[in-house]
C-alpha cells in the first residue's frame, strides 16, 4: 500500500518569480526508506515540508498529495501529529523544554495521554535509545548529538507512520552522525517506520536506501532504486550529479570495476565492506601481474583498474615528498594558544585543559573533533568573544589578550555557524555599504599594516562578489537567501576588513558538493590575497583535499597535529572513504584525486 502519492506537485512562494517545485511524482510505499538529494536550493526542504501540513510554507500548490489514499488535507489534525514525524537539521530549534525528561513528555502531555500511558512509552524509548542516564539531565548539558537523539525520541514518543528529516546530521560529527544513521536503520528495519531524509552525507544512506530521487532546480532528475540510479548518472556522464553518489561507488565505477567483473549489470559496492573485497581482489590480481611485464601490458589494455590503482601503488615516495615541501612551504608563526584554560561556569568542568596550538603564516589548517569537544570555544577565544582564565594567544608576536576589540576585530576576522547573526539591514547591499563605511570610519585607510591592496574596498567588495557569485543578491533580504548563500555574505562582510587570520566554525555545513567545490575555489583565492585559514570542521572529505595540516580537540587539549595526508592515514575514524576502503592495499590513497578516476576535478 502507497504511503505517499505525490502527483503533478508544483509550489511557488509568494511573491517569487520562479517556482521551486515543478511537477513532482513520487510515490512512497509504507516502510520505504528515501534518500532526497540535490543541490541547496534544489526544492528538497520544501519538498519535504509539503508532507506535513502543520509546517507547510505559505505560498502557492498545484497537484495532489495523498497520504494512505486519501488526501493529505483531509486528514484529521490529530492523527497528522501523531502519524507524521518532523525532525530539523537545526537540534536546538526544536526543543522546547528545559529538562531531558519534559521534553519527552511534552508532545504526548499535548495531546492529553493519560499518566500511566506516558510512563509505559518513556519506559520503553529511554531502553530503545539508551537514555537512561539522561532523563534528569538540563537540555544545555546535552551534546549536538545527544539533542539531535532527543529530538528524535520526542517524536517516537507519537508512534509515527513515517519519519520526516531535514538534514538532521548538519551539525553532528563524523561518529555521532553514523549513531544517529544506524538508529534511523534500526527504526526502519525493526519497526517497519517509513523514512524520508533529505541529505548531503550520502555514503551511509545510499546502502539503506529504498529510493533515491535527486533534485535539481525543483524537478525530480532522477528516481528509483540506488543502484538504477548510479548506472543512470554514470553511463549519462552527467558530471553534475556524479559527486553526489558516494565515493566507494565513483571509485568502483570510475577504475573500470564494472567492466573488471565481466557484466553492467554487477553489483555495485555502495559500502565500505564491500568496497574493500572488491579492491582486496583486485590488489591480489596486480601483485600476480606484477611478476610478468607482459601480464602488466595486457592488462593495462584491457583493464582500466590496473591502471588507475597503479598510481597509488608507486606513490609512496611521491607523498613523501609533497608532505616535506609541504612543511617546507609553511611561513612563520602567526598564531599561538599556549596553554589555554577556560571554563563557562565557576565549578562547571574545564572545557579547554591546557590547550596550545600554532598555525603558521598562509595554511589552512582544520581542527577536529566530538560535538562538546571545545573547537568552537577555542574559536571564541582567539576571536575575543571570549576570554581564557588561564594561559595567553599571540598573534604576530603579540598578545591579543592586551589588544583593543577594534584592534583584535581588524586583525582576525570570524565567520560564525549562525550566518543571521551578522545581518541587520533589510537588504545586502545595504549591509555591504554600512560594513564599509564602518570599517573606513575605523581605519580611515582601510589596509592592515605589512599588507598591500592596490583597490579601495568597493572595489574589493565587487570582487569579493564576483568570486562569491552574490551580485544578483544585493536587493534581496538577508532571510531570502538560500543558507549557502546567507554563508557566502557573512564571509563577504568579514572578509572587507582585510583579516590576516580567517576563523571558520563549520562553513561547509548543510552544503551540497557542487557548492562545497565552489567554496574550496573560493577559499583558496583567499589564501592567495595572504590570509591564514583556521577551520573548524566535521567534514573529513573536505578537509582531506584543500587543508594544509590538522589537528584533533580531545579532552580539552590538541592531541594529534599533522600534515593533512599524515594525519588521515594514522587515523580509524577521522579518516576519508577512500582510505577507509583502499588504504590498506593501496596506503597513498586518501582523496579520488590520488586513484585518478575520470571526472573527478
Amino acid at each position: 500500500m502507497a504511503l505517499y502519492q505525490i502527483e503533478h506537485v508544483s509550489f511557488k512562494y509568494p511573491e517569487a518569480s520562479e517556482a521551486m517545485l515543478t511537477d513532482i511524482n513520487i510515490t512512497v510505499e509504507e516502510g520505504d526508506f528515501v534518500l532526497l538529494c540535490g543541490p541547496s536550493g534544489s526544492g528538497k526542504t520544501t519538498l519535504l515540508r509539503q508532507l506535513k501540513r502543520e509546517i507547510r510554507p505559505e505560498g502557492h500548490r498545484q497537484g495532489e498529495i495523498r497520504y494512505r489514499e486519501n488526501l493529505l488535507d483531509d486528514l484529521d489534525a490529530r492523527h497528522s501529529i501523531e502519524e507524521i514525524g518532523m525532525v530539523f537539521q537545526d537540534p536546538d530549534s526544536q526543543i522546547v523544554m528545559n529538562t531531558v525528561w519534559q521534553e519527552l513528555t511534552f508532545a504526548m502531555e499535548n495531546l492529553g495521554y493519560a499518566a500511566e500511558q506516558i510512563q509505559r512509552r518513556i519506559g520503553e524509548l529511554v531502553q530503545f535509545f539508551g537514555m537512561q542516564g539522561w532523563l534528569q539531565l538540563g537540555v544545555h548539558e546535552l551534546s549536538g548529538g545527544q539533542k539531535q537523539l532527543l529530538n528524535l525520541a520526542s517524536v517516537m514518543s507519537l508512534r509515527p507512520k513515517v519519519l520526516l528529516l531535514d538534514e538532521p546530521t548538519a551539525q553532528l560529527d563524523p561518529i555521532a552522525a553514523k549513531e544517529f544513521i544506524q538508529l534511523l536503520a534500526r527504526i526502519n528495519e525493526e519497526l517497519s517506520i517509513t523514512i524520508i531524509i533529505s541529505e548531503h552525507r550520502v555514503e551511509e544512506l545510499f546502502p539503506l536506501a529504498t529510493q533515491v530521487v535527486m533534485l535539481k532546480a525543483g524537478e525530480v532528475a532522477y528516481a528509483g532504486a540506488p543502484q538504477e540510479v548510479i548506472r543512470k548518472i554514470w553511463s549519462g556522464r552527467d558530471e553534475f550529479f556524479i559527486p553526489y553518489l558516494p565515493a566507494v561507488c565513483r571509485l568502483f565505477l570510475g577504475s573500470g570495476g564494472e567492466a573488471s567483473q565481466r557484466g553492467t549489470e554487477a553489483p555495485i559496492p555502495l559500502t565500505v565492506k564491500a568496497g574493500r573485497q572488491w579492491v582486496s581482489q583486485y590488489a591480489k590480481v596486480l601483485a600476480n601481474q606484477a611478476q610478468s611485464s607482459s601480464e602488466i601490458s595486457s592488462a593495462s589494455a584491457d583493464t582500466p583498474l590496473a591502471a588507475a590503482l597503479t598510481v597509488p601503488l608507486n606513490a609512496e615516495k611521491a607523498v613523501k615528498q609533497q608532505a616535506e615541501q609541504q612543511a617546507g612551504r609553511l611561513g612563520t608563526t602567526l598564531l599561538e594558544c599556549r596553554e589555554l584554560f577556560f571554563t563557562y561556569e565557576k565549578n562547571a568542568p574545564l572545557v579547554l585543559k591546557g590547550c596550545s596550538l600554532h598555525v603558521h603564516q598562509g595554511e589552512f589548517f582544520t581542527l577536529f573533533g566530538g560535538n562538546g569537544s571545545g573547537k568552537s570555544t577555542l574559536l571564541h577565544q582567539i576571536a575575543g568573544a571570549r576570554k581564557p582564565q588561564r594561559g595567553n594567544i599571540v598573534l604576530e608576536g603579540k598578545s591579543l589578550l592586551r589588544s583593543s576589540s577594534a584592534e583584535r576585530s581588524r586583525l582576525i576576522g570570524y565567520v560564525a555557524q549562525n550566518p543571521l547573526l551578522y545581518f541587520t539591514r533589510d537588504t545586502v547591499g545595504v549591509q555591504f555599504k554600512d560594513r564599509i563605511e564602518r570599517l573606513e570610519q575605523g581605519s580611515g585607510k582601510g589596509y592592515q599594516q605589512g599588507q598591500t591592496f592596490a583597490i579601495s574596498r568597493q572595489e574589493r567588495l565587487d570582487e569579493l562578489l564576483e568570486l562569491f557569485e552574490l551580485k544578483g543578491s544585493l536587493d534581496k533580504h538577508p532571510l531570502d537567501l538560500s543558507g549557502g548563500q546567507q554563508q557566502k555574505a557573512a564571509l563577504i562582510l568579514v572578509l572587507l576588513a582585510e583579516p590576516r587570520l580567517l576563523l571558520l566554525d563549520e562553513p561547509t555545513k548543510g552544503l551540497d558538493p557542487t557548492s562545497k567545490m565552489k567554496l574550496a575555489v573560493q577559499l583558496d583565492a583567499i589564501r592567495g590575497k595572504g590570509t591564514t585559514i583556521l577551520m573548524v570542521s566535521h567534514d573529513i572529505e573536505f578537509a582531506a583535499n584543500n587543508a594544509t595540516r590538522c589537528g584533533l580537540l580531545f579532552d580539552g587539549k590538541l592531541v594529534a597535529v599533522d600534515e593533512t595526508r599524515n594525519f588521515l592515514r594514522d587515523n580509524y575514524f577521522y579518516t576519508t572513504i577512500i582510505h577507509r576502503t583502499a588504504g590498506d592495499f593501496f596506503p597513498a590513497a586518501i582523496t579520488m584525486k590520488d586513484i585518478g578516476t575520470p571526472w573527478e576535478k
